[in-house]
């Protein structure tokens, strides 16, 4: 431990001694609040998990992290410790994307200005639903800083190509029988005759693999390896069902997700092959076609969760963080 981290633990242990005050001589103690964890420089008290419950249903429509999460899923129902480690994680966030009164103040004029209200309609709006201006307040700035982490950090991380939209279709969602798919493949073939002996054909086919893994255009490998007839094509086999492909190749093409390479297959006396998927079509590509954007949605909600727990993850190495239950991280 660092001297930076310990003194902050004193200092911490120190704030969770003066939660508690004695309003007068011989009094009980009495408990005005309890420090449950801090963030670097900030602190999350047990009012904040009451506080995170009583604007649960406020944050749900502002805090664009919140939805797809399991504190998100569960609401006011999830766990004390649930909720802080979300707060944690939000208090990481806010720190590192910090926005000022004035950039929470023009936030939400421009949300009145779009919604064609004024300041005292808002207050009467939040007022009935059971929340105050200064919950909207802090959720705002909060959810702003949300906003920033995902625009300047996240978005550029964020990329759904077509092949993944098929790739989780015929995987999850298609009602085809994949017997009745076609694939379009590509093939480079290493041929034991081109090769004196096996130690040679067996040093081709692995250079051809590494090529390929190395990021070197499967097309221009195979039109420069490939002893296929397919080769001056850069492999291509065109489309072909189930019962077109031999058994050793459709083994392969079965595992594989567009846009894959097999692994090196064969054997010296044969020869030793690759196989790219290009590509997949079937009966119900009509239906694909339709929930192409839903997928598309589903995917980009599902990936920018994934980044942000990266980013988290990262963030939590990075800081000191101590809770009151569970010591130093």
């Amino acid at each position: 431990m660092t001297i930076h981290k310990a003194a902050l633990s004193l200092v911490f242990s120190a704030l969770v001694a003066v939660s508690f005050a004695l309003p007068a001589a011989h009094a009980a103690p009495v408990l005005i609040d309890r420090i449950e964890a801090s963030v670097n420089s900030g602190l999350i008290l047990n009012s904040d998990i009451a506080n995170f419950r009583r604007t649960e249903k406020l944050r749900a429509q502002l805090d664009p992290l919140y939805a797809g999460t399991s504190v998100g899923a569960k609401g006011a129902n999830a766990s004390d410790n649930d909720i802080i480690e979300y707060l944690i994680d939000e208090k990481l966030i806010t720190q590192q994307f910090p926005v000022s009164d004035a950039e929470v103040e023009q936030e939400i004029n421009s949300i009145q200005s779009n919604n064609k209200i004024d300041r005292a309609q808002l207050r009467s709006a939040l007022a009935q639903q059971g929340f105050s201006f200064d919950d909207y307040f802090e959720l705002i700035r909060s959810s702003t800083a949300k906003r920033n982490l995902i625009d300047r950090d996240i978005r550029t991380r964020v990329s759904i190509s077509d092949a993944d939209i098929k790739n989780y279709y015929f995987n999850k969602l298609s009602k085809a029988d994949s017997a009745n798919r076609a694939y379009q493949l590509r093939i480079i073939f290493v041929s034991p005759k081109t090769y004196k002996n096996a130690a040679a054909l067996n040093d081709a086919a692995k250079r051809a693999q590494d090529a390929v893994k190395g990021g070197e255009a499967f097309e221009e490998v195979a039109r420069r390896v490939s002893d296929d007839a397919t080769a001056s094509s850069g492999g291509d086999l065109g489309t072909v069902t189930d019962d077109q492909m031999s058994p050793a190749i459709r083994e392969q093409v079965k595992k594989l997700q567009i846009g894959q390479v097999s692994d090196l297959f064969g054997s010296p006396t044969q020869g030793y092959y690759l196989v790219k998927l290009v590509d997949v079509k079937s009966e119900d590509s009509s239906r694909l076609d339709r929930m192409k954007e839903e997928i598309r949605a589903q995917l980009m909600a599902s990936e920018y969760q994934h980044q942000i727990q990266i980013w988290l993850e990262r963030q939590r190495q990075n800081a000191f963080i101590h809770r009151a239950s569970q010591g130093n991280k």
